[in-house]
């Protein structure tokens, strides 16, 4: 298993027990969105270190599992925000799911009872009472334009 793919399931783990998809090198910003192109912002990283991880899921079944995200990334961060382009897809409903590894340590922090403290995020800004939102709560239609996520730490 690569570093990668222990720092998803490390997030999951410390949400709600379920492990997340390894992530993969990001994919170019510098070519422009196509029909079959997801493009997620991640906004509200407290700072521009490390990377932000993520996975973009296409069902239910495979919503968070070990190496069931149809494509992930990694991306820089700048000004508080990063970009994802998931440009593998035909997938009319989608959902996001990523960290920021803030120390690049490959491994989400968290505090002394495991509760993260580094960030997390999800497509929709869903939530759940405890652990990580229903595919449900988290999927939306692909669009023309971003999809704008928000970056939650703590719980």
């Amino acid at each position: 298993m690569s570093l990668a793919s222990r720092t998803l399931v490390l997030i999951s783990t410390a949400l709600v027990g379920a492990a997340l998809v390894p992530a993969l090198p990001a994919h170019g910003t510098a070519q422009p969105p196509t029909s079959r192109t997801i493009v997620v912002v991640v906004e509200g990283m407290r700072s521009d270190d490390g990377l932000m991880i993520g996975g973009l899921y296409d069902q239910a079944a495979t919503w968070l599992g070990a190496d069931q995200a149809i494509e992930n990334c990694h991306a820089s961060i700048a000004d508080g925000r990063a970009r994802c382009l998931f440009r593998a897809t035909s997938a009319a409903r989608v959902a996001f799911a990523g960290m920021h590894d803030e120390n690049g340590d490959g491994a989400l922090g968290r505090d002394f009872i495991g509760l993260p403290t580094e960030g997390y995020a999800f497509s929709n800004d869903a939530r759940a009472p405890l652990g990580p939102p229903s595919f449900d709560d988290a999927s939306f239609f692909s669009l023309a334009a971003p999809a704008i996520v928000h970056m939650r730490y703590g719980i």
